[in-house]
């Protein structure tokens, strides 16, 4: 129910903003992991909206971003409630082709708790390594021995971070200062593909690179 009056928020409330902070998130970050609206977000972290009143998904997809139990979501007991340890499941691709056709080879799991700050879960992959993609020399995560890449599939731009993206028709992984490189250098992870060098001609960016698996 709204709030009314100066009455002050209820505990389950409070505890819903004091973790959105602990875990570093804004409002709208924290909105899009659970899946709806920054607005909505606002309304339930000053009182005017009661996480009980939530439809089951977004109830279920709010304790699951702050880590919490739904009992401690909803401020009652609800028995069976422990959704901390319930991970997310993200495709993983072997190829671009695979990724491409939007046909993983298998999927596997990410825990919450895992999550990176502001991701949009239903854009997370992982690309398994080596494969038919190019890397500069210099990305942080291992290029010959099996790994898999969580990349986040939507073209975010930011200093210092790593980007899958596309180059005369192949992807290819490499850090954001590579963009000013001239040429750039984008060598194979897979015996049948070139070495690409670029001169002028910049890649596109396909996604940014949100960490790796070593397997």
């Amino acid at each position: 129910m709204p709030r009314t009056g100066q009455r002050p928020l209820p505990r389950h409330i409070l505890r819903i903003g004091e973790r959105r902070r602990e875990l570093g998130l804004t409002q709208e970050e924290l909105a899009r992991m659970a899946g709806f609206s920054t607005s909505l977000m606002a309304k339930i972290e000053r009182g005017a909206v009661d996480p009980k009143t939530l439809s089951a998904q977004y109830l279920v997809g709010l304790a699951r971003a702050l880590g919490l139990t739904l009992s401690e979501v909803m401020g009652e007991e609800v028995p069976g409630d422990d959704l901390g340890s319930v991970p997310f499941t993200l495709p993983v691709y072997t190829s671009p082709e695979e990724l491409e056709e939007s046909k993983p080879a298998s999927r596997a799991f990410l825990a919450p708790a895992e999550l990176p700050r502001g991701a949009v879960v239903e854009r997370l992959a992982f690309l398994e390594v080596p494969g038919r993609w190019l890397a500069t020399l210099d990305v942080p995560f291992p290029t010959a021995r099996r790994a898999w890449v969580l990349t986040e599939l939507r073209p975010l731009l930011q200093p210092q971070a790593v980007y899958l993206g596309k180059a005369q028709g192949y992807a290819a992984f490499f850090p954001h200062e590579a963009l000013e490189r001239d040429p750039l250098a984008l060598y194979p992870l897979h015996p049948d593909l070139p070495t690409l060098w670029l001169r002028e001609e910049r890649p596109e960016v396909l996604g940014l690179v949100r960490g790796w698996r070593v397997l």
